[in-house]
């Protein structure tokens, strides 16, 4: 691994000295103000190109390329380097457990309880953080009712609230970096305000026109797609509805896994320029031992798997790592409420 790791620096350092002659790209890679709106922006461009042109590959690339990673980034950024409390560990283990037991439970039996079971331990893990910060009542109280109405209505309507979920979800984690970047001196305003133009345009119909007629996607995996994709959308939408919900989708989605994979790591890292491969591994030891070795391996070999693996490969990523969401959850109710002490050097608990 370590002349693997070498070989990539030496890379690095050659990209670096071609690219870092012009003078405006130096200055937004010595600056974080700079540079972490940047990358920002560079992932909301790339998400928003694949989400209106092909946004099935879309889910296909970036459920396999990324899936794994940014569940793995998601972990360590909110429950490794922060610290959530040992009931929602707890709670968060329950659903990875239903999510396991899911690959191998009937259809029907699946569609009845896991749902319902997600949205109690999804809410309570939430509601346990909202407790936790011991925040002031007028801004807990708020997110606390909130919640308890998103569960009310989840047990009453699952599926409704999962498809939900999975719309906020995708975007929750802009709003994740946008509070860590604002603590650590950096805006995404701007960001934050692109994002919500291009998700009202696309649910209004004012992107119809750049959508493709015809919508491709392999052939090894096109009915989990699809059944995903449908999943994205709300009966008797109709096809432009269906297109919208989609669009919507695909592009929260690939935001997401920009926001995790790239935005929250660089916000996260306390030097002012980006590691180097050898200090990022240096890092990633610090925070997960000797399991570091293991998740490099998954996730490298979750790409091919997923890939090859078609249908069947999907589905199972999907129930293993659909814990996450309450996980992410949670810790966006932590950060949201607790003033500066959710932080690295405080939050280990």
């Amino acid at each position: 691994m370590d002349s693997a790791v070498a070989a990539l620096d030496s890379a690095r350092r050659h990209t670096l000295g071609l690219v870092l002659r012009v003078r405006p790209l130096r200055a937004v890679f010595v600056a974080p103000r700079l540079r972490v709106p940047a990358a920002a922006l560079v992932g909301l461009a790339v998400s928003l190109v694949m989400a209106l042109r092909a946004p099935l590959v879309a889910l296909w690339l970036g459920a396999a390329i990324f899936g794994v990673p940014h569940v793995v980034a998601g972990v360590r950024h909110v429950a490794v380097k922060r610290s959530v409390t040992r009931t929602t560990r707890a709670l968060v283990a329950i659903a990875a457990a239903i999510g396991a037991a899911q690959i191998f439970a009937p259809g029907a039996l699946a569609a009845e309880w896991a749902p319902r079971a997600f949205v109690v331990i999804f809410g309570s893990a939430v509601i346990v953080e909202i407790f936790a910060a011991r925040a002031p009542a007028m801004r807990a109280a708020p997110m606390l009712a909130a919640t308890l109405a998103a569960v009310v209505v989840g047990l009453a309507r699952p599926t409704l609230a999962l498809l939900v979920l999975a719309h906020v979800h995708a975007l929750s984690s802009i709003a994740y970096a946008a509070i860590l970047a604002r603590r650590r001196g950096v805006s995404l305003t701007p960001v934050v305000v692109i994002a919500a133009v291009v998700t009202v345009a696309g649910a209004i119909g004012a992107l119809d026109a750049l959508m493709p007629v015809a919508l491709a996607a392999p052939r090894s995996a096109a009915v989990s797609i699809a059944a995903e994709a449908t999943g994205a959308s709300l009966d008797g939408l109709g096809a432009i509805g269906f297109r919208r919900a989609l669009f919507l989708y695909a592009f929260g989605q690939s935001l997401h896994f920009a926001m995790w994979l790239r935005v929250v790591p660089e916000v996260d890292r306390p030097s002012p320029t980006p590691w180097s491969w050898r200090r990022a591994l240096v890092a990633l030891r610090a925070d997960f031992g000797r399991l570091t070795v293991p998740l490099i391996i998954v996730c490298v070999l979750s790409v091919p798997v997923i890939l090859i693996g078609g249908g069947a490969a999907r589905e199972s990523y999907f129930a293993l790592t659909y814990f996450h969401f309450g996980l992410e959850a949670a810790a966006l109710a932590s950060l949201a409420l607790r003033p500066a002490c959710f932080d690295v050097l405080c939050a280990r608990r």
